[in-house]
């Protein structure tokens, strides 16, 4: 592989040598935002000579442009981008020349602002929100942000549970896969959460883990943010580790005044500050810092949620010989604090739970930028390293109603355990420790041929997650689950994850006549390090290909103010095991052989066979998703329209895998023992017994959920209408997801029959939890901006026309069963009447896979800002200022939807 690469690498150099030599001048230089000052990338650029000759080129990633082999003369330039006023200049050529070119939005000839995501104008679906949106929507945490997606709405903050992103997902899904699958970087660096083992088994308090669920977008302040990218097509294969899209964060760089933001709602309270410093011209110092404190209920004051982030970023550029070089350093610290306490008053003592996740990162980044007609165009460096200090801490009262004993063997065998008292208090502490390391090195290869020009990203990708906590720390005589499989294990014990990504990518721009394309083609190759010989993983490659093509037609009417772009593409995503998949718990089952209770404690005795196994799936792949999508986009002085039709589809993501395992015991026989002459404990070796099995069924992580995706979304803006200083904006989405499986399951049936378990286990072709989701989603807003009194104010229609659910059908029955003896049985049309054997099958109701369709709903939200002097802007909101939901029928039931207002307020200060 590296063979065939050099040899790529040598022909473009030669190519390069060949184009360079030929004769003519080279016209090179970059198009920007003129206010920003951002590089505008596939920008397109007309060249016309007075001879009507035509020559056409697209911007590069980093707004830059060239032509080659140009004839000395003059020439007028007209350079278009959409939603930017078209620029035209003319210029002479005698030698080579470089020009800049910057346009001007084609809202800012009204100084307008613009409070609503845009939509890319790349090769791939992707919403962008910048940092006016973002203080015009006045978020909470990053969850916030999502209602700006095609399809999204706004919700209440809950941040009494984990955060998590679902993308082009209709209704919420509880599949492993769904937040798991979505990437974030933040400027270059991903965030990684792989070694996060932080769960703990049989909480009431599970809804706050996010163990191999993603980022928990609780943790992720928005103030510090410059823009946000969401790809919700297909990212760049310089993005991997994922499947279901990608959240590209940028972080504010440039030197700005002070400023503060004190923000109030029903729950929350937020203050931040922040200031860029320029030093010495070219260094630039940005700091920040954060704090919130939310309430889950603000009638409750026993359960909240605090979050302090703090951030030190410099960056410095300068010229040297070889080029220009940008350097970048952060740090960054932040602390998430979850807190849950319990009434004392209702319990005997008072219940409580307390998670802390401590996090600190270190970064940097090296850039260095070559001239534009240089072969090596651009070198990159990334490295990063992030150490977690997490806890949980929980300690609940434990009652029982009835003699139970547990066992206090670490070890497989015969041993005897230990009884309960009726009351005691249980501690759990989970100490985690997660360390990540990452380092990513690409360059950009550019050269010219013929009507082309073409860059060539190479680079590779390393990540490292390890865990160096104590792990789960309890007394195992006062458990926290009175029935557990799980025993107290050292998290620094569990192997280092390493991956290695190469990947290489071409990106070609073709000019044929007034008509531009723009391919990205390329592969990323996944791959584990240091993975132990038994899993299927070690040693294999894993490749994801993708492709994207935009066709930008030439531009129409009479002014040529029309901009139609046609893009699509299809790719392959791959998202690796975390270590909690990779490395679950060993699992623990005690069976009671004896169990004998006296009245004197010193004459009681239980005696246990305890089983114990490893539970590692060691067949576990990647989850491997394949995407394509097709898009529209219309472009007309101001006015803009873009419709996506995507399709997803998953046959392997991450499940719980099912097996069966049969567990031979001794059942003694107490009928013998006098209890009048007991002096102890009773002998095992005076008792009886027989040879009994039992048969239950266990759960590792493993491949086979299957989830398709359909739909389609859309954008629609116009200009800002002077006369009502007003823009309109209709954004919505259709989406329909199919959650099903493709893997046998084993399930056990919970019947007890003359007291104990029915000792049959069914083997299943199908899954209660498979079913269609669909929902058709859109937001109308308006909003004006008033410049002369400096306010701006937005009011959004926010419609869900219907969602729909239907679970997808089965017949309820196994397709076989296992006795516990080990031994498989075809499932018959008589089993489904046997007396035992009819509890493997499921009952279910005459309407049961009917679909399930809820109405129209309309909420009306408000927002408004209003500036008051140089230095302080106020700004509140109403979320569901008014709601339409008429009430509906679900069969005979009649069904009542309420709902009441959510509104807050905030401050901004500049200095």
């Amino acid at each position: 592989m590296f063979r065939k690469v050099l040899y790529i690498i040598i022909i473009l150099f030669i190519n390069h040598l060949s184009a360079s030599a030929q004769q003519g001048y080279a016209l090179t230089g970059t198009i920007q935002d003129a206010q920003t000052k951002e590089p505008l990338s596939f920008a397109t650029i007309q060249l016309q000579t007075a001879d009507k000759t035509w020559y056409g080129a697209l911007s590069d990633q980093n707004g830059r442009y060239s032509f080659t082999k140009l004839s000395p003369g003059e020439y007028t330039a007209t350079v278009s981008y959409l939603g930017y006023d078209k620029l035209t200049k003319t210029f002479s050529i005698s030698k080579n020349t470089t020009l800049a070119f910057r346009l001007t939005s084609s809202t800012m000839a009204l100084n307008e602002v613009v409070i609503t995501a845009s939509e890319s104008k790349g090769v791939t679906s992707a919403s962008k929100i910048d940092r006016k949106a973002m203080e015009h929507l006045q978020p909470t945490s990053f969850t916030d942000l999502l209602e700006m997606l095609p399809g999204g709405k706004s919700i209440d903050p809950n941040m009494g549970k984990a955060n998590l992103i679902n993308i082009r997902e209709a209704g919420n899904s509880s599949e492993i896969i769904s937040s798991l699958g979505v990437g974030f970087s933040i400027d270059g660096m991903p965030v990684n959460t792989d070694a996060n083992l932080q769960y703990l088994n049989g909480s009431s308090t599970s809804s706050k883990q996010f163990v191999s669920k993603g980022v928990d977008m609780r943790t992720l302040s928005t103030d510090n943010i410059e823009s946000v990218e969401i790809i919700r097509g297909i990212p760049s294969v310089e993005y991997g580790n994922l499947t279901n899209g990608l959240v590209n964060i940028k972080r504010k760089s440039t030197a700005s005044p002070l400023t503060a933001r004190f923000k109030a709602d029903q729950v929350s309270k937020l203050f931040s500050v922040g200031k860029g410093l320029a030093i010495n011209g070219s260094n630039v110092l940005n700091l920040d810092l954060s704090y919130l404190d939310s309430k889950v209920d603000p009638r409750d004051s026993r359960e909240n949620y605090k979050r302090i982030t703090a951030s030190a970023r410099w960056g410095s550029n300068y010229k040297a010989n070889i080029g220009h070089i940008d350097w970048r350093i952060n740090a960054d610290y932040t602390g998430s604090f979850d807190n849950v306490k319990q009434d004392k008053d209702v319990t005997i003592k008072e219940d409580s739970y307390k998670s802390s996740y401590d996090i600190m990162t270190l970064g940097s980044e090296w850039t260095l930028k070559r001239p534009i007609n240089s072969f090596l165009r651009q070198l990159q460096a990334r490295v990063s390293v992030s150490q977690e200090f997490n806890q949980i801490k929980e300690q609940k009262t434990i009652s029982i109603d009835r003699p139970m004993g547990i066992p206090s063997s670490m070890e497989e065998g015969e041993a005897d355990g230990l009884y309960l008292p009726y009351n005691y208090i249980a501690d759990m502490l989970i100490d985690g420790k997660p360390f990540y390391a990452n380092a990513k090195l690409n360059g950009d290869f550019a050269f010219n041929w013929l009507e082309s020009s073409h860059t060539l990203k190479l680079g590779a990708e390393w990540k490292l997650s390890k865990n160096f906590g104590d792990g789960q720390v309890y007394d195992i005589t006062r458990p926290l689950q009175t029935a557990s499989t799980t025993r107290p294990r050292n998290y620094s014990d569990i192997p280092t994850r390493q991956e290695l990504s190469i990947y290489a990518e071409e990106q070609m721009k073709l000019s044929l006549g007034k008509h531009e394309f723009f391919l990205s083609a390329g592969v990323r190759t996944n791959t584990f390090i240091g993975l132990s010989d038994k899993f299927t993983m070690q040693g294999k490659l894993y490749f994801d290909p993708r492709f994207n093509l935009k066709w930008s037609l030439p531009a129409l009417g009479k002014n040529e103010d029309w901009h139609i772009d046609i893009s699509g593409g299809i790719g392959w995503l791959s998202r690796m095991p975390t270590t909690a998949q990779l490395y679950p718990d060993d699992l623990y089952v005690d069976v009671v052989q004896l169990n004998y209770y006296h009245n004197n404690p010193d004459f009681r005795r239980i005696n246990m066979m305890t089983y114990k196994w490893d539970n590692t799936n060691y067949d576990l792949e990647p989850a491997r998703n394949r995407k394509w999508e097709v898009r529209l986009n219309v472009d007309h002085k101001g006015y803009g329209f873009s419709i996506t039709y995507f399709q997803e589809h998953m046959n392997n993501a991450f499940r719980d895998k099912t097996y069966y395992r049969t567990l031979a015991y001794k059942k003694y026989d107490t009928s013998s023992i006098n209890s009048s002459e007991l002096t102890g404990p009773p002998a095992l070796e005076d008792l009886s017994y027989t040879e009994d099995a039992l048969i239950n069924t266990y759960a590792t992580t493993g491949n086979g959920t299957c989830v398709d995706k359909e739909g389609v979304e859309f954008t629609f803006h116009t200009q800002r209408i002077k006369p009502l200083r007003t823009r309109f904006t209709v954004t919505g989405a259709w989406l329909k997801t199919t959650y099903s499986n493709n893997a046998l399951r084993y399930k056990e049936s919970s019947v007890m029959i003359n007291g104990e378990q029915l000792q049959y286990v069914g083997l299943y072709d199908w899954d209660s939890n498979s079913k269609i989701q669909e929902q058709f989603n859109t937001n109308f807003t308006a909003d004006t901006y008033l410049q002369k009194i400096g306010m701006i104010f937005s009011l959004a229609a926010q419609c869900t026309w219907y969602t729909a659910s239907q679970p997808l059908w089965n017949s309820g029955m196994p397709i076989s069963y296992v006795d516990k003896g080990g031994n498989i049985h075809p499932f018959t049309e008589a089993d489904a009447k046997d007396a035992q054997l009819q509890h493997l099958v499921s009952i279910y109701g005459d309407t049961y896979f009917d679909r399930i369709t809820v109405p129209f709903e309309m909420n009306l939200n408000l927002k408004a800002t209003k500036q008051i002097g140089k230095y302080l802007d106020l700004s509140l909101f109403v979320n569901r200022l008014l709601t339409v939901s008429p009430d509906y029928h679900r069969g005979t039931q009649l069904i009542r939807r309420t709902t009441n207002p959510y509104f807050g307020m905030e401050a901004n200060l500049r200095f």
